[in-house]
Parts: structure tokens; sequence; C-alpha cells
């Protein structure tokens, strides 16, 4: 039955469940926690087990065995060498560091929405803190092991990586609709999503995906709570440009630059490593699955 669904519908179906079931449980204990107790961040440690088990279970352990090997080849998350590993941070963590420079560039160029304002100072520090970070780390596993892993890889196998990544792109930016519908933050959204496919296509793993999302949602999450929203920055129509804009500018076109260097290294490496046969034999398993 399952088989019957077009794939590009399978591989969407299996990223929202992958991905929603650790926003849903994370969201039912955060909530009951805050409610309760919240002078005890009793939450974060349950959902540090719930992941351990989660993320073995996607790797293909428990039941049922019939699914062991498909759930394995899916998650996309295999061990990497030295080289793979430091070419993947800095390739992601440059590109990463562009798109932020031009996100800051951004709120000179057009007028953005006001966040909502969130009274964070009732939550005790030693519940809140650690809320935050188990926050950014279950979209850290749960999106990458949902879009980039489950969804790109399936259709990555069938399209190809470029079709794979873009697709897979575009259902990450709208799935962040529930944060508001402004095109802008919809693009860069989109464009993160690319970012990190691209990471998890020349890496051959969600894994360093997985690091980046996660410590840059906690600097995010932390930025937020330490520095409320402020009045916005005057657009560049009305002031002019300034030396701020300038560097900002060059500030992405010099970290963009260094990045697609970094991923060309980083797809050499890539390419010559002995994780990228045991890449294809995994393939070959998904290719089954996907049938």
């Amino acid at each position: 039955m399952w088989n019957r669904f077009p794939l590009l519908l399978r591989a969407l179906l299996l990223a929202v469940a992958v991905t929603g079931t650790t926003t849903v449980v994370w969201g039912v204990l955060i909530q009951s926690n805050l409610r309760f107790s919240p002078g005890l961040p009793w939450a974060a440690v349950i959902m540090a087990a719930f992941l351990v088990f989660y993320w073995k279970f996607l790797k293909g352990w428990g039941w049922p065995q019939s699914t062991s090997a498909a759930r394995r080849a899916g998650l996309r998350a295999e061990p990497l060498s030295s080289s793979v590993w430091r070419w993947s941070l800095l390739a992601g963590g440059l590109g990463l560091a562009a798109s932020i420079a031009l996100f800051i560039l951004s709120h000179r160029l057009i007028r953005w929405p006001q966040p909502p304002h969130s009274d964070l100072s009732l939550i005790p520090v030693i519940t809140l803190l650690p809320s935050l970070l188990m926050s950014a780390t279950v979209a850290g596993i749960g999106e990458e092991a949902g879009f980039r892993g489950y969804m790109q890889g399936n259709l990555e196998r069938r399209y190809g990586p470029a079709l794979g990544i873009a697709v897979t792109s575009i259902a990450f930016g709208l799935a962040h609709l529930t944060h508001g519908a402004f095109v802008p933050a919809i693009l860069f959204d989109i464009g993160w999503g690319a970012l990190y496919g691209l990471l998890t296509y020349w890496s051959g793993s969600i894994v360093p995906a997985i690091i980046l999302h996660s410590s840059d949602d906690a600097l995010g999450f932390i930025a937020a709570w330490k520095f409320p929203p402020t009045a916005p920055a005057p657009l560049v129509w009305v002031t002019g440009p300034d030396a701020w804009l300038w560097f900002n500018c060059a500030l992405v076109v010099l970290l963009g630059s260094a990045s697609v260097w970094a991923f060309r290294r980083l797809g050499r490496t890539h390419s010559n490593s002995p994780e990228s046969l045991n890449e294809c034999q995994h393939t070959a398993a998904g290719n089954q699955s996907s049938k």
C-alpha cells in the first residue's frame, strides 16, 4: 500500500512524520514542565533520553527488523573521516556565517515585521537555559533527519541531487510558515534548507548539518533571550549607505566566496574518502525501499 503512493508524497510524509514526532514530544514535555514545575528542568532530561532512543531507531535499531536497513540508509548518518569532518564544518560554517550577514543586511534594505516579544523573565534560568538548548537540539536533529535525511535522500536517488535539494528546501521553507507568511523570511528558510542540503550531499551525512543547525538555533534563542527586540534599523533608502552597510556587503561576498571554495574542497575530499563507497552501498539499499 505504502509503495503505491508517489515517491514525492512518500518522501514528504516521512519528513513530516520524523520531524513532527520530535516537535510534538518536546512541545508536550516543555509545556508540562513550565506549567507544573518550572523550577526543575526535567523536560530537557526526559527529551534527551527520548532523542537517544529515537536516533537509534532511525538508524535501524529495534522493531520492525524488516525496515532496519531502509531506516539506516534513509537517515544518512554514517561516520565521516576527519578530513571530511573538517571541510564539512568549515564549508557549512562559512556558508551559515555568510547567510547571517546577508540576513542582517536585509534589515537595512526592507522593513521586517517586529518579532513577538516573549517575557522569559518569569522562567528560572536553571530551567530556561537547558530548555533553549534542547529546543535547538530538537530542531537540528528532527529537521535534518526528516528533511535532509529521509526526504532529500529519497528524492536524490530518484531525481538527482539538484532537484532533490531544491524540492526539499522549498518544502523546508514552507514548513516554517507557522512562523509567519513574510515572503523574505520564507526565502531565507529555503536558502538555509539549501545550505544544509548541499552540506549533506557533499559530506554524505546529515551529522555536520545537525551540528551547525543546532548551534545556529541555540545562538539565536540565547540572543533573543538576552537581547530583546529593539527599534528597527533605518532603511538605507532613507539614510543613505554608511560604513556599516558596506562592511556587511563585503562580509557577505567574502564569506560566501570562501564557502564556495570550501564546498569544492569538501566535494573532492568526500569523493576520495572510504565513506563514499559505504554511501553507494546504502544508496542501493535505499533504492529498494523507494520502489
